[in-house]
């Protein structure tokens, strides 16, 4: 593939760049960094809002939908611009659930589900993992059984993050008990103010809150399945591979390595400037030729989108590069910023803003979020180089 954006690549970059400048300061980045996944805050809240007034709310829907049509390409350097200047993303529901709704649902349910979300009205947490079934999804014992014109799901889902402030489930339910277990689920709707949904919050390291949520007896109408009943699995894969741009994206942990750089030039160590170590200058200029060849495989994750094909084996190989990066990112951090390097953001002596040990606790999340490093290497191994799966 070629590297070189074309004409109007560059000019759609320069378009988003100058979106950026216009809404983006330290102080919205700042509060999407410390918010981290327990709800937006205002500046955040107007920034989306500003992205939606600009009618890239739907930046990849197809125009029928009242989209913009944008190329895989076109997305991944939006993408990597927003994540780079340190702003909040478009949300899953936009990303992820519309996009499938559009492929899979029936005519009425285009009419009722996708307005609501081009408004802005519905937000989904996605309901996959459970306790014995994260890896393994076709696993799932969440179980929905219709009654009547009625769902009636009956389970609980673990790491269900955003459940504490969406308005909807995109939940995988076993609806053929007796089916072959990656047959027999299905994707359905459920509103997280139906009587029977509750939620508990789950603490993770970095301070970032995910939930278990759980489903007594919760009704909901025939209409909320979504799709073929029995092709859920399916479905599910179908909704992640529209967040593959976004699970390898570099542009997090290239901000975060300007944070370093920038310190690095300021300090003064002994009385010598910190960039004439020939040991850090090693080390940074290591970690830039990683970062470089991150934006090369997200690139080619993109391309291979844009020409018909699903990259499972290329997007993998981006997940787990630019997740394990971002953890060697924090791990030379720390060491050449040494303690102040660890401290929080709020104490008066941090470097780097307290970017190295926040990305030092986020980095283990980043290598199983979106699916584990071990098994993208399995998925790399089988569907990239054809190796036995067993």
């Amino acid at each position: 593939m070629d590297y070189e954006l074309s004409p109007r690549e560059q000019a759609w970059r320069e378009e988003v760049r100058e979106f950026i400048g216009e809404h983006v300061d330290e102080a919205l980045a700042d509060e999407t960094r410390q918010r981290g996944n327990e709800g937006r805050g205002p500046r955040a809240q107007l920034f989306l809002d500003a992205l939606r007034d600009r009618g890239w709310w739907g930046l990849a829907w197809p125009e029928e939908y009242g989209g913009l049509g944008k190329t895989a390409l076109e997305q991944w350097i939006f993408i990597d611009e927003i994540e780079s200047a340190g702003a909040p993303m478009l949300p899953l529901t936009v990303t992820s659930v519309a996009p499938t709704i559009m492929r899979i649902g029936s005519q009425e349910q285009k009419r009722d589900w996708l307005p609501k979300i081009q408004a802005g009205e519905i937000e989904f947490a996605l309901g996959y993992s459970e306790a014995e079934a994260g890896t393994d999804l076709a696993s799932l014992k969440t179980r929905a059984e219709l009654d009547g014109d009625e769902w009636v799901v009956n389970g609980a889902k673990m790491w269900n993050t955003m459940a504490h402030h969406a308005t909807h489930n995109w939940l995988a339910v076993r609806t053929e008990p007796d089916a072959r277990k990656h047959k027999g689920i299905s994707m359905m709707i459920v509103p997280m103010d139906a009587p029977g949904v509750s939620v508990q919050p789950i603490w993770v390291w970095p301070g970032l809150r995910t939930n278990a949520l759980f489903l007594d007896n919760v009704r909901v109408p025939r209409s909320y399945l979504i799709g073929e009943r029995g092709m859920g699995f399916y479905y599910a894969a179908m909704a992640l591979n529209f967040e593959r741009l976004s699970i390898g994206s570099i542009g997090m942990a290239r901000r975060h390595f300007r944070a370093l750089v920038d310190e690095v030039r300021r300090r003064v160590v002994d009385g010598r400037p910190l960039r004439e170590d020939p040991w850090v200058r090693e080390r940074l200029a290591r970690l830039q030729i990683e970062i470089d060849a991150a934006g090369m495989l997200g690139l080619e994750t993109a391309w291979a989108l844009d020409q018909g094909r699903v990259p499972a084996a290329e997007s993998s190989m981006a997940k787990i590069y630019v997740s394990e990066l971002s953890q060697r990112i924090a791990d030379v951090g720390c060491e050449i910023l040494g303690l102040n390097g660890q401290l929080h953001a709020d104490e008066a002596r941090a470097l780097a803003g307290g970017r190295m040990q926040w990305l030092y606790r986020l980095s283990p999340m980043l290598a199983f979020g979106g699916g584990t490093n071990e098994v993208q290497r399995d998925i790399i191994g089988f569907m990239g180089f054809g190796l036995p799966r067993k």
